[in-house]
């Protein structure tokens, strides 16, 4: 049985259509990807850190991003002065650019530069215990792709969802700068998509999905951080038919090249009756809006979602007032 027969009542959205962050494609291209990936190798982690210094301000001017960017900094900084947005935004680019040399460095097998701690890492092996695979919701905060390569010590598959629309030629410059220890399972936007998941976690694998971009899936809008943004639902509907417990599982990026997760108490979702499905996704889909902001509240600047995520409130427009007419009642019921 599909996703969509379980929810039909909720309309898929999908905020970032056209905009890059949601196109499953690094930006910069193949010449700047080759450019990092050989100044890693040749010039070292550090070198290439402060290389990515000047593209952060040039991109903290150029890019269409700045304006969403500003508009998430004054939902968590309030009012700031001209200057100190521009400060911010150039920061978050910049710890932007150093997640992404991490992700290549950890591709690359220099993973030595690294280490990272799990808060209830215990919890986790528990839960694989019971054989049904373990479905890690997690946020496209601090370093998901290069968390999935430390993970690997868990000695479990892990499969990890998401847009790759590389070209064949970027493609090949990623699987050259190292072997991946996940297993990458792409996202067509097809119903089919939930087959391999399914089957992933039967297995008993670990299968990790986003729950901040709905991606054209099912969702809700959940109130955020002052607003209304819609958070996808397809992962709760994926744990119940798999019968597999879920976790909210965020990581910050600390100093010294430590990563730290965040895990929250596991829940093993259901499927109630149709009338109170919507009600109790909603639920679950506000259960890790707020597990996310609390996190998030943390490190602001290491949560990388460069799009409008918010959805623009308009006041309501009145409907045109019908001719006079005689008086009707509403049917009692």
């Amino acid at each position: 049985m599909s996703t969509a027969e379980f929810i039909p009542e909720m309309a898929a959205h999908d905020p970032q259509t056209g905009h890059w962050s949601g196109s499953g494609k690094l930006r910069g291209g193949r010449s700047g990807i080759w450019f990092f990936i050989t100044a890693l190798r040749l010039l070292g982690l550090r070198v290439t850190y402060a290389l990515t210094v000047p593209v952060a301000i040039y991109f903290s001017f150029a890019s269409p991003d700045v304006a969403a960017t500003m508009d998430f900094h004054r939902r968590v900084f309030g009012p700031l002065p001209w200057w100190k947005r521009r400060w911010l935004v150039f920061k978050h680019f910049l710890s932007f650019g150093f997640a992404l040399i991490d992700r290549t460095a950890v591709l690359a097998g220099r993973t030595k530069h690294f280490s990272f701690t799990f808060d209830g890492e215990m919890i986790l092996r528990e839960a694989l215990t019971e054989g049904r695979g373990v479905l890690v919701l997690t946020a496209h905060l601090g370093n998901w792709e290069a968390a999935g390569q430390l993970l690997a010590r868990l000695d479990v598959p892990i499969n990890v969802t998401g847009f790759d629309n590389e070209s064949p030629e970027v493609r090949e410059l990623l699987n050259q700068a190292g072997p991946q220890r996940f297993r990458l399972l792409p996202l067509t936007g097809s119903p089919t998509d939930v087959i391999p998941l399914l089957a992933a976690l039967r297995r008993g694998e670990i299968v990790a999905m986003l729950g901040d971009r709905p991606y054209g899936s099912p969702s809700v809008r959940i109130p955020f951080l002052g607003g209304l943004a819609s958070f996808p639902v397809g992962g709760y509907v994926m744990a119940a038919l798999a019968g597999a417990p879920l976790m909210h599982v965020f990581n910050l990026r600390e100093p010294g090249g430590h990563y730290r997760f965040f895990r929250f108490p596991p829940q093993h979702p259901k499927l109630p009756v149709r009338s109170e499905r919507d009600a109790y996704l909603r639920a679950c889909a506000a259960r890790f809006a707020g597990d996310l902001e609390e996190v998030l509240r943390r490190d602001p600047l290491q949560w990388y979602n460069f799009y409008p995520f918010w959805e623009e409130t308009k006041p309501p427009v009145p409907p045109p007032v019908p001719p006079r007419a005689k008086t009707t009642l509403c049917p009692s019921r």
